[in-house]
């Protein structure tokens, strides 16, 4: 995430939390989105049926989280505005790379899990900063919103970690054998 710690347009550097929160929150609107769009490439080279029910409802939720985020803008009096989240950037291009060098199966889903598990850590850690901030900041509707986000981001992670335990993680194994 490049955080703008200058004040658009001056030299000055933010010198309150506001314009801090805004950055984080248009870097997480870009995430959402083109988060939805990874998910929904991804998809499609995924073995597991249970994988695939848990991506396809987090990909419509993505979706929902962007919404929630156009909301949040609108209850600050400010535009929906996206900053590219380098991070984020980062981690949909191993995505991509894994489909690209494993072959369809139980190996390949085990390296999907975990780049979206570490895609999903990264949105738990930006959900619950902004959440700290906009408590601070006394936003109670974008406390309840973002608490929203928070709380899909950490059921999704504990729904994968119970697929990957159960099977996946194992099958990837005894293909070494």
């Amino acid at each position: 995430m490049q955080i703008n710690i200058k004040t658009p347009g001056t030299e000055e550097e933010v010198t309150a939390l506001r314009p801090l929160f805004e950055d984080y929150l248009k870097c997480t609107y870009w995430a959402e989105r083109v988060l939805a769009q990874a998910f929904e490439r991804t998809l499609k080279h995924i073995s597991s049926k249970d994988f695939v029910r848990m991506m396809t409802l987090h990909t419509i939720n993505t979706k929902m989280h962007s919404d929630r985020l156009e909301k949040i803008f609108k209850s600050i009096g400010i535009q929906p505005e996206e900053r590219k989240f380098d991070a984020i950037e980062s981690l949909i291009s191993d995505l991509d790379s894994i489909v690209d060098q494993t072959d369809i199966g139980a190996v390949r889903d085990a390296a999907l899990i975990a780049i979206v598990q570490l895609i999903i850590h990264c949105e738990i850690a930006t959900y619950g900063t902004l959440k700290s901030f906009a408590i601070s900041l006394k936003e109670e509707d974008v406390v309840t919103l973002l608490e929203k986000n928070l709380e899909d981001e950490k059921n999704l992670d504990l729904k994968l970690s119970v697929i990957a335990e159960a099977y996946i993680n194992d099958e990837a194994a005894n293909k070494e054998i």
